[in-house]
């Protein structure tokens, strides 16, 4: 009982404050269709497309004397090359699917407001990325894993402009500059990768691809974000938007990957 009124007090305290300080801290949900053109000659060299309605993500923002966000996406893509066939196994018949491709990206940003007025604002700062995906190519009787992860460090750049009392545009860059690259081995599975996945356990599977991975700078590894934002107030706490959001990547070695991502969301702020 004792516990519950500590908690009780302690809300009541950050509801208070709330109310009476100015409005720093954002938290978003938000919504989108998807889409990838991807060519990776690790495992194939044909272009793999896709349009998913499986795109969704949360940001919390705080902007006081330093701007910081923390952001959380999914997506999840089947693309396919040719029309599903039938095809026999221990005297059944199957049909063959798509393959699954599945990105999660977390990021952090620490800025600081280097222009603001009425109108406009600009904000530069640092960035720290990751950028995590499982692949998984069905061929039928046979299937391959493969992966893709970068923990990344590099700068960032927001600019917003106030259109009027409810609405504004913001578009911010994001620009890796040094990453830790871990991808899916020459010939798709080699020693490691079975010595790696013999412990069965996806997360020691994961953090053991993750320790195979090397430094990579933009000889080898060359990516950026580029995202457009339109906000409309509803009132104090809440307001609405529109986002297209532009994801480049290139990498090099072991082999050549070109991937395009394009996404277009929509989603609901809360501000407190």
């Amino acid at each position: 009982m004792k516990n519950i009124i500590h908690v009780v007090f302690l809300f009541l305290i950050v509801s208070i404050y709330a109310q009476e300080s100015e409005v720093k801290n954002t938290f978003s949900l938000h919504w989108g269709t998807s889409y990838l053109a991807r060519q990776d000659l690790i495992f194939s060299p044909l272009y793999h497309t896709d349009f998913t309605l499986l795109n969704v993500g949360i940001e919390y923002t705080r902007n006081a004397k330093m701007f910081q966000k923390i952001s959380f996406r999914y997506g999840n893509f089947d693309p396919i090359v040719s029309s599903p066939y039938d095809y026999t196994e221990a005297g059944e018949t199957e049909t063959t699917t798509p393959h699954s491709f599945i990105f999660i990206d977390v990021d952090y940003q620490l800025g600081k407001n280097i222009k603001e007025s009425s109108k406009n604002s600009l904000t530069i700062g640092g960035l720290f990325a990751i950028d995590v995906q499982s692949l998984n190519y069905e061929y039928g009787r046979t299937s391959s894993f493969g992966y893709y992860s970068t923990l990344n460090l590099g700068v960032f750049g927001k600019y917003k402009y106030t259109i009027n009392s409810k609405s504004n545009l913001s578009t911010t860059l994001q620009l890796p500059l040094i990453a830790w690259l871990a991808r899916s081995p020459y010939l798709v599975n080699d020693d490691e990768f079975i010595e790696n996945t013999s412990s069965h356990s996806g997360i020691k599977t994961f953090f053991s691809f993750i320790g195979d991975g090397e430094f990579a700078t933009w000889n080898k590894l060359q990516t950026f974000n580029f995202d457009l934002k339109y906000t409309y107030s509803l009132n104090e706490k809440w307001s609405i938007g529109a986002a297209y959001l532009f994801e480049f990547l290139h990498s090099s070695e072991p082999r050549n990957l070109l991937s395009y991502r394009q996404t277009l969301n929509i989603g609901t702020n809360f501000n407190f």
